[in-house]
């Protein structure tokens, strides 16, 4: 218990929610479940783990038993970087995003919880690691290019980047997250270390160009890559934006933020924002 204890503090898991994952995890009998917890560290078994996680946890109120069962597991992943020699501020990092998630959930539907079991294996299974500002995972497949035939592309790995949050797109920050990444590939997993890296987001959505002045960051960061694929359709950047996918595109909107206000103006002209699928450029952020 103490362990977990000194995880949840090391992540800066809000007060609140440390209590109710210790006053859980001091009624929960983790042993018998560990053929299901050991699914979340391999990508193949993912699914079927957290169905099986979910069957067992019944009704879960706010995600506190889901959430009390993946810190258990980052204990084991804790070891794991422990056994490679990787810092320890990565780890900490990295599994900063349970505290992020959580945070978020609260601006969301105004109480704590955690909804992205779905997201946070790959933390667990030391397929995505926080680097500076951004997050890098390791993959096997690579996303189809714009124009490829059916069956084209997708075979080799990759690196895809993704932007937490809290990510502040300034140049130098970028560029040295990007310096860091590749050291950090280069020693702990040489099989990506020259692989390509790929962004999927919103923040790369071409739309962007005629709703953002030329100054935003957003622009700057778009021209480290070479699109490669556009769903204009997409409305991922409720979620990121104004923090719920499931919110109507309506005067309601809210308004707190330059970017907030920017985007509820152009979606609420006719624009669609979508998304885009991007490889970086060899000059990257440096």
């Amino acid at each position: 218990m103490k362990e977990l204890e000194e995880l949840c503090r090391l992540i800066c898991l809000p007060e609140e929610v440390q209590a109710q994952v210790l006053a859980f995890s001091r009624e929960f009998d983790f042993s018998k479940v560990s053929d299901t917890l050991e699914k979340l560290f391999d990508p193949d078994t993912w699914e079927t783990g957290l169905r099986e996680l979910k069957g067992i946890l019944g009704e879960d109120e706010r995600g506190i038993g889901m959430l009390s069962c993946m810190l258990f597991c980052a204990l084991k992943t804790h070891r794991r970087y422990q056994e490679l020699g990787i810092g320890e501020n990565i780890f900490i990092d990295t599994m900063k995003a349970f505290t992020r998630f959580v945070k978020e959930h609260r601006v969301s539907y105004g109480c704590y919880g955690f909804d992205r079991e779905w997201w946070t294996v790959r933390q667990l299974s030391l397929k995505l690691f926080r680097i500076g500002e951004l997050e890098y995972e390791c993959s096997k497949s690579a996303p189809v290019s714009l124009g490829a035939s059916a069956g084209e592309g997708g075979a080799s790995p990759c690196i895809y980047l993704h932007i937490p949050s809290d990510a502040r797109l300034l140049s130098p920050l970028l560029a040295a997250s990007y310096r860091d990444a590749k050291q950090f590939f280069a020693r702990f997993f040489p099989e990506y270390s020259s692989v390509e890296l790929y962004c999927e987001s919103w923040l790369l959505s071409p739309a962007l160009k005629e709703a953002l002045p030329e100054s935003s960051n957003i622009l700057k960061f778009q021209k480290a890559f070479l699109l490669q694929s556009i769903h204009p359709e997409s409305d991922s950047y409720l979620e990121w934006v104004f923090k719920r996918r499931n919110r109507p595109v309506n005067e309601e909107l809210p308004e707190d933020t330059s970017l907030q206000k920017n985007l509820k103006r152009y979606v609420l002209s006719g624009g669609k924002v979508g998304e885009g699928i991007g490889m970086l450029r060899p000059e990257g952020f440096l």
